[in-house]
Parts: C-alpha cells; sequence; structure tokens
C-alpha cells in the first residue's frame, strides 16, 4: 500500500480539524495570528492531538478509492 503524499496529509489532517470546529482550539503554533484573525483567545493543539489529526488523515488517504 502506497503512502499518501505528507503535504496531502496535512492539508486533510487540517480540513478535518476544520470541520469540527474546536472553538478555542489554534492548529498552527503562532497563537499570535491566530488570535489576531480570530480575535479571541486561542489555544494551540498539543503535538499528540495535531498527530491524532495526521494519523486519521492518513488512514482516509490510504483507503480512499483511486481516481483513473
Amino acid at each position: 500500500m502506497l503512502e499518501p503524499d505528507e503535504a496531502l496529509v496535512l492539508a486533510r489532517a487540517k480540513l478535518n480539524f476544520t470541520r469540527i470546529g474546536h472553538g478555542d482550539r489554534c492548529w498552527d503554533s503562532d497563537v499570535t495570528t491566530c488570535q489576531e484573525i480570530y480575535g479571541r483567545t486561542l489555544y494551540v493543539l498539543t503535538q499528540s492531538e495535531r498527530d491524532e489529526f495526521l494519523e486519521q488523515a492518513r488512514h482516509e488517504l490510504r483507503h480512499e478509492p483511486r481516481g483513473g
């Protein structure tokens, strides 16, 4: 089984995170930028939390039907 491209994994993980809508949570480590964008106090996901989203994204991409 081919491993998905890491750029695709990251994009899917961030999309999944956004879809869930974590309110006061921010994916990126730049909290200042997140706070400026959203205008409220935000907390960055821990590496462990990001890793869970990344692994879920890898799983989804591995099991998606291939076009062609």
